[in-house]
């Protein structure tokens, strides 16, 4: 194997733990959230999870979002609705 694809290979690795844990975190959060709104009396603790259960899933995609801006890569936080379709199709010719 050449180091261009151990390269490659490593970031979708990379990649793939970095939205494990983000999947991990949001379910964790939701049971957390779960358990606080059948055992927690007073409520604060579920307002707490609640909270960040929301936040959490912005947070991540206010990162994809960022980095996509900053590295000039197109993902799925992006604003344009491009879809990676960089090429004209043949009835879109520009005058």
């Amino acid at each position: 194997m050449s180091t261009n694809t151990d390269s490659e290979d490593n970031k979708k690795k990379g990649k793939r733990i970095i939205a494990l844990t983000g999947v991990v975190l949001i379910v964790i959060m939701v049971l957390a959230t779960l358990l606080c709104a059948i055992l927690d009396s007073s409520g604060v603790y579920f307002r707490s999870c609640l909270i960040v259960t929301i936040a959490l899933p912005i947070a991540i995609w206010v990162f994809m979002w960022a980095y996509g801006a900053m590295m000039h890569k197109h993902t799925p936080a992006s604003f344009d609705l491009n879809l990676g379709n960089e090429e004209n199709t043949p009835g879109d010719e520009e005058e």
